[in-house]
């Protein structure tokens, strides 16, 4: 799911086009997200990636953690980050994932 799936187009005065300002929806805490620490080298497209089969979807980890970001797709080495597993909360829906969310393949710990 694009987050700009929803977004409206807009003209400036000067005709040139852009994307209007999107709300993203509040991703609420479940018994059931998973919590992983940040390790070198991951980035929220990884991460994305990993854990739905789809590195679209970063911005679902970054809303879920808005405290943990501060700009860029980097993810901060021993952070801990929550990975939401229930997406229909926010209307998406994770046909196949590439890991534990939405597969049965991927880490049988929690993605530690």
């Amino acid at each position: 799911m694009s987050r700009y799936r929803n977004t409206l187009l807009r003209t400036d005065k000067n005709n040139e086009r852009y994307l209007s300002t999107s709300k993203l929806p509040i991703i609420p805490k479940q018994d059931t997200d998973i919590l992983i620490i940040g390790k070198m080298g991951q980035t929220l497209t990884g991460l994305a990636n990993q854990y739905y089969g789809d590195v679209n979807l970063w911005w679902v980890i970054a809303r879920a953690n808005p405290e943990c970001f501060e700009g860029g797709i980097n993810v901060k080495i021993g952070t801990e980050y929550r990975i939401p597993t229930d997406l229909s909360v926010i209307g998406v829906e994770i046909v196949s994932g590439g890991g534990s969310v939405g597969s049965t393949m991927g880490s049988s710990t929690g993605g530690y």
